[in-house]
């Protein structure tokens, strides 16, 4: 299901009152063995609460069996998780389930608490970008917020009173020019229009950026001329369709346009970084030198390919990582290993208040790397 503001308040206030929430982050993403980490993550969650006697027995019981209808529906709707990366579940046996797919992934996380463990969430909501797509002709428009692969139309199609085109020959020949002026007058005050209800959608929903979509006529120069200023500047592309067109299909198109500005800006980012890393000292690349730059909390941006993957050392008390050493340099107990070092790196800058960039854009010269980062200050 599509994630909304009323959604995250109303489970905000949600609280147990006899049993605890289960908050499930899974990372999805193929070829991940996700069933396997998910009952992994459980065995690990149920041991400890056992062991530090946290919950009753009705309360373990209960938990136990939401726990088993969570593993059914992992294992049962691996074919519906097509084109999903993470997803997330919040359920308590109080009458709460909410299920939520997304395209950009986190690390797996299984947390048991009395509220819903909230954060991770609404950290990639305030992370990730808000698109408006803008589709118009010279009679009606269309408004709709793409966020997080979801699309969600707002206002419906409105239509303005624009004279059709008459048809030529007889008297409408010699008024040609006159009636053409006064039908384009119609159709400035219908672009008009609509930017004005556009930048009032901005104001209440601060979108990041707008994409624009209308037919292959002069309508969309035209409707750029009426926009804000403050819009003109968010526009990252545009594309072709009717404003009668599909939801699937403006969809596809509107987010062929937001994966290709993406794309480019991820390059944009890589040469930042590889310009960065050079004689300005204020970037790194390869694991251990951001390793290291991580361990002194230097790291402003966590650049990571999407695909890169690292065996490591972590100390479960201190969260420090390592590719090799065999215990922690801040408390001396033995590291544990763990599969996916990347996971903890992301997790570890997060904590620092760090930005974090997933690139999915091919660039050779950051490919051999896998993960650097952008500096707070000069090494």
């Amino acid at each position: 299901m599509a994630i909304h503001e009323e959604t995250l308040r109303q489970l905000a206030v949600f609280s147990g009152q006899e049993h605890p929430v289960m908050s499930l982050y899974l990372n999805v993403t193929p070829p991940r063995p996700f069933a396997s980490e998910l009952n992994a993550a459980i065995h690990v969650t149920k041991q400890r609460l056992k062991e530090n006697d946290l919950l009753t027995k009705d309360q373990l019981r209960a938990l136990e069996e939401m726990f088993a209808q969570v593993q059914h529906r992992v294992e049962g709707g691996v074919g519906a998780l097509e084109r999903t990366r993470l997803l997330v579940i919040f359920a308590s046996p109080e009458r709460l389930w909410q299920e939520f797919r997304l395209p950009v992934a986190l690390p797996t996380k299984l947390v048991v608490e009395r509220d819903p463990y909230l954060r991770p969430l609404t950290a990639l909501l305030e992370e990730f970008r808000r698109y408006c797509v803008l589709l118009a002709d010279a009679r009606k428009a269309r408004l709709f917020s793409l966020h997080l692969g979801d699309i969600e139309e707002h206002l419906g199609l409105f239509t303005d009173d624009v004279p059709s085109k008459v048809k030529s020959g007889g008297w409408a020949a010699l008024q040609q020019k006159r009636i053409q002026r006064h039908i384009q007058d119609h159709v400035h005050r219908h672009l008009k229009q609509v930017a004005e209800r556009t930048f009032q959608f901005f104001k209440e929903k601060r979108f990041d950026f707008l994409i624009l979509g209308g037919p292959q006529d002069k309508t969309l120069p035209q409707l750029y001329g009426h926009l804000h200023s403050y819009l003109q500047a968010r526009i990252i592309g545009e594309f072709h369709a009717e404003p009668e067109s599909d939801l699937p299909l403006l969809k596809e198109k509107a987010l062929a346009v937001a994966q290709r500005w993406e794309r480019e800006e991820e390059t944009r980012l890589i040469d930042r970084l590889l310009d960065a890393s050079g004689t300005a000292r204020k970037g790194v690349l390869g694991l251990e030198p951001t390793l290291e730059a991580l361990l002194l909390g230097q790291v402003h941006t966590l650049v990571v390919r999407h695909d890169f993957q690292a065996q490591g050392l972590l100390c479960p008390d201190d969260h420090s990582l390592s590719t090799y050493a065999r215990h922690c340099p801040v408390c001396g107990r033995a590291m544990e290993p763990v599969a996916d070092l990347v996971d903890e790196m992301v997790e570890e800058a997060t904590a620092q208040g760090a930005e974090i960039e997933h690139v999915f854009a091919h660039h050779p010269e950051f490919s051999s790397h896998g993960i650097g980062a952008l500096l707070r200050f000069a090494i």
